[in-house]
């Protein structure tokens, strides 16, 4: 190598791009005046980089990691959309885009509207969820002309707007569609996170962008489901363990009364409410064929539960922090009554 070849490796033409932004850029534009490419240029592409060259709003070619020396050779589709001799000597005029290939993690999505879903159980019923998800871009090209050319988004957070509101679309489209009962989908989260990345991405690869992961952190239902669903559960309640079921009922009585105008003073009458909802339920639920006089005797020989056992029962309750201190204190003072 002569001379004049080392000072002109000296002086070759790097192109390359280092993120040193707080935020990591989506996207960033090669900056150069003109946007001038010289022949012999060095383009490096990092780990987690991408390169893509347009001309005049068309993409032409795409790099991923390496080192290259730009010529006619590894530019194919920007010589031919510029029209360049086999060896050009002088500078072209391109737009150079960097791409970022990394994971984006912990974006947040939402539903922006409740979903509408026909529950085989309860009907129509509106629900709605948040979450999280991670994307990546894993075709360049696509994400290039899908996101700067067709939608016009040059900025990272735009970007990701646009990203966390297809993705919130296509969770709320995927819950909708499920044949899963609400009461499944609340409590599944983990199995449905993962049917819904791979719907997702059914929409996303056309993009140019894969969604690596997508949870599902809540699913909100109406405050009637939500009474409906304690109210079933009560009554499954009733049919396991009625003296169980007896005490949730007088808790929920105390609750209620206390709030009243009348406050602790109708307790008595709560409580005796609860009792009396209870040995109707009972009746109801116990199947009569199983209605013996056996049973029948076996339950009037039954002892009374004593006030001491009752104090331990509503004292758990305390301890779960199913009764106020308050109102423990006062089904306390009303039993002791009794002895």
């Amino acid at each position: 190598m002569g001379l004049g070849d080392f000072f002109k490796d000296q002086f070759i033409d790097v192109i390359e791009f280092v993120d040193d932004s707080p935020e990591k850029l989506l996207v960033s534009k090669f900056a150069r005046k003109g946007d001038e490419i010289k022949q012999g240029a060095r383009l490096v592409v990092r780990n987690g980089q991408a390169a893509v060259f347009a001309h005049r709003g068309i993409i032409a070619d795409v790099f991923g990691p390496g080192n290259y020396k730009l010529n006619t050779g590894n530019l194919p589709l920007l010589s031919a959309l510029a029209a360049l001799p086999t060896l050009f000597n002088s500078a072209i005029k391109s737009d150079l885009y960097f791409i970022n290939t990394t994971q984006y993690i912990n974006n947040r999505w939402g539903t922006k509207n409740p979903i509408i879903k026909r529950d085989p159980e309860m009907g129509i019923v509106r629900i709605t969820s948040f979450g999280t998800f991670s994307f990546k871009v894993n075709n360049p090209e696509i994400f290039m002309t899908e996101m700067f050319g067709a939608r016009s988004l040059n900025m990272t957070q735009d970007i990701v707007e646009y990203l966390t509101s297809f993705v919130g679309e296509s969770i709320a489209q995927c819950l909708g569609e499920s044949e899963q009962s609400i009461i499944d989908l609340a409590t599944h989260y983990r199995q449905l996170s993962s049917m819904i990345t791979p719907y997702v991405n059914e929409k996303a690869n056309a993009l140019g962008f894969e969604v690596t992961s997508a949870t599902i952190e809540n699913i909100g239902l109406p405050l009637e489901v939500e009474k409906l669903i304690d109210e079933q559960s009560g009554i499954g309640l009733a049919a396991r363990d009625m003296d169980t079921f007896v005490q949730y009922q007088a808790a929920r009585a105390i609750r209620d009364v206390a709030k009243q105008p009348g406050g602790m003073a109708g307790i008595g009458a709560g409580l005796g409410v609860g009792r009396m909802v209870s040995e109707v339920m009972s009746e109801a639920l116990e199947p009569r064929t199983r209605k013996s006089a056996a049973k029948k005797n076996e339950a009037a020989a039954r002892p009374k539960e004593s006030v001491a056992d009752q104090l331990i029962k509503y004292k758990d309750l305390l301890d779960k922090g199913i009764l106020t201190q308050e109102e423990f204190d006062e089904v306390k003072r009303m039993l002791l009554k009794e002895i």
